[in-house]
This record gives structure tokens, C-alpha cells and sequence, in this order.
């Protein structure tokens, strides 16, 4: 038989489970930062905090917020990363660097996310896949990074990824000599974009297959920036693929510039030349105020001439 104390504690019990349920959830959510370091000589059982922070970027992450920033204390390599939400990854002064062979830098699979990556090195010392593989996102930036030593691509953008927005600053992507692809899955361009959209600014793409290959119905528009050394094209554009080109140099590469109907380059104000094969294969727009005839093999010629307004 219950006694009326035993009753009223089991009450004033009952009355407090909400509260206490508040408060476990928010230790929960308090569990991540808003933002995280990571450091040569953290510790991924850290907090991450900046006075005790985390070894890796696969570390950080998970103690750090959706929409939250982690950035390097100083130079180091911070491991690969898989990213599933938006976040920013800030390699910061010294340009922290992921080290990958055999595998994938940095994996981007976050539906409706914005990851931004900045200040990184990446680096697959010769024998890496894809620098950043991109399977799903909303806006994917990539700023003052580098980007070496893959034998996949720089930047792969898969068809998964949809209606994704590529945005690539600032950013030097260098192959190596990437083999030929033995299936649809596997990639040959320095930045490849097989879904989506894609702007690149003031950036430098070289010493691969190709250096930027657009495919399916994938729009890219490339300005200020230089695209060279590739041992097959420079820019290839395939299925409904559009590319525009402006203040562009294509140089020494295999073949210049090439596209397979019903994909279409355009370009303005660009420099095709000195590559071994043709400068301009297939349907290449130009609006009549490039430079073409500069020691190609073959120099080919544009598919239309537009006026200049």
C-alpha cells in the first residue's frame, strides 16, 4: 500500500521527466560548436575547441554544428573528410592540407547543404582518386585551394549530384596523367562537371587528360583563367553540354578546345594555341575577337562567328 509521501514523490518525479528531457536534448545539441579547430598536434577526443582541438577534419566534424566553420591552427595534414551537411572548411593561412592515395580527398554528399572549402591544399601525392568528389549538395564553393596529384579528377561533379552550383576561385588544379577511364564512373578532367552549373574565376587547370570536361546537360562558364598541359583536350564539351569562355588562354595541350554536337562552346577574348593537335574542333562559337592561329597543329576554325556588339 502506497503511502501519501511515496504518491507526492512519484508526482513531483513525473512533473520533472520534461524538464529533465530539456535538458539532456540540449547537452545533446550543445555537444556541437558553432565552430572547431583542428591542429598538427590536436587530438581527435578533444572538444576541438582552440585551446584543445582535434587532429583530423573527419574529427572536427562531428563535434562541429550544421552551417558551423572548422579551421586550421597551423599547417598540417588534416586527413580526408566525408561532408554530409553545410559547413565551411578553412585550411586558413598556411593552407592545411588532406593527403589522400587510393581514395577520395574530399567527399561532398549533403543534399540541400553549402559547403564552402577554403585555403586547402589537396594532395593525392600521385595516386589519389578525385580531389573533391561531389555526389549531392545545393552550392559547393571552392577558394584559393590547391589541388594535385589525383589520378581522378580535381573537382568531380557526378550526375547525382543534380542542380548543383559549382563555384571554383582562386584555385590550381594539377593532374597526374590520370589514366584513361574504363567506365562512366571513373573521370579524366582536371575539374569535371557532369550535372549542374559551374563558374570558374581566376584559376589555373593543367597537367592532366583534360583539363575541363563537361558533360550531359551541364552549364560552365570559365573566365581568367588558364587551362594547359593536358595530354588530350584542354576543354571538352559533350551531350548537351554548354561552356562559355572568357578572357581564357587554352595552351599546350593535346587538342584546344572540342566540342560534340549538341554541346556548344563559346568564346570570347581567349587565346587557343600551341597545342599539338586542332585548336578548335566542332561547334565552337566565337564572337570574333579571339586568337586562334598561334602555333596549333592544326588550327581548325570556329563553327560560327558572331558580331561583336
Amino acid at each position: 500500500m502506497s503511502t501519501p509521501g511515496s504518491a507526492r514523490s512519484r508526482a513531483t518525479g513525473l512533473a520533472a521527466l520534461p524538464a529533465l528531457l530539456c535538458l539532456l536534448f540540449s547537452a545533446s545539441a550543445s555537444a556541437q560548436a558553432t565552430r572547431t579547430w583542428v591542429s598538427g598536434v590536436g587530438d581527435d577526443v578533444n572538444p576541438c575547441s582552440r585551446t584543445a582541438p582535434c587532429k583530423t577534419f573527419a574529427g572536427a566534424i562531428s563535434k562541429t554544428a550544421p552551417n558551423g566553420e572548422i579551421d586550421a591552427l597551423d599547417p598540417g595534414g588534416y586527413g580526408t573528410v566525408t561532408i554530409t551537411k553545410s559547413i565551411v572548411i578553412d585550411g586558413g593561412p598556411y593552407a592545411g592540407g588532406v593527403l589522400f592515395s587510393g581514395t577520395h580527398g574530399i567527399i561532398v554528399n549533403a543534399p540541400g547543404g553549402t559547403v564552402i572549402l577554403r585555403n586547402l591544399g589537396i594532395a593525392g601525392i600521385g595516386a589519389g582518386l578525385d580531389g573533391i568528389r561531389i555526389l549531392a549538395a545545393s552550392k559547393v564553393q571552392v577558394e584559393n585551394c590547391s589541388i594535385q596529384g589525383f589520378t581522378g579528377s580535381g573537382i568531380n561533379v557526378l550526375p547525382s549530384a543534380g542542380t548543383v552550383q559549382l563555384v571554383v576561385r582562386n584555385t590550381t588544379v594539377n593532374g597526374a596523367f590520370a589514366k584513361a577511364p574504363t567506365s562512366a564512373d571513373e573521370t579524366t578532367g582536371g575539374i569535371q562537371v557532369a550535372s549542374g552549373g559551374a563558374v570558374v574565376q581566376n584559376s589555373q587547370l593543367a597537367s592532366g587528360l583534360v583539363g575541363l570536361n563537361v558533360l550531359n546537360g551541364a552549364r560552365v562558364t570559365v573566365t581568367d583563367t588558364s587551362v594547359m598541359g593536358h595530354s588530350d583536350q584542354g576543354v571538352l564539351a559533350v551531350g548537351g553540354a554548354q561552356v562559355t569562355l572568357e578572357r581564357a588562354v587554352v595552351a599546350q595541350n593535346g587538342a584546344g578546345i572540342k566540342a560534340e554536337a549538341p554541346a556548344q562552346v563559346r568564346i570570347s577574348d581567349t587565346l587557343v594555341g600551341q597545342n599539338t593537335g586542332l585548336g578548335l574542333d566542332g561547334p565552337v562559337v566565337s564572337f570574333g575577337n579571339n586568337r586562334v592561329a598561334a602555333g596549333n597543329g592544326m588550327d581548325g576554325a570556329p563553327s560560327t562567328t558572331l558580331p561583336q556588339n
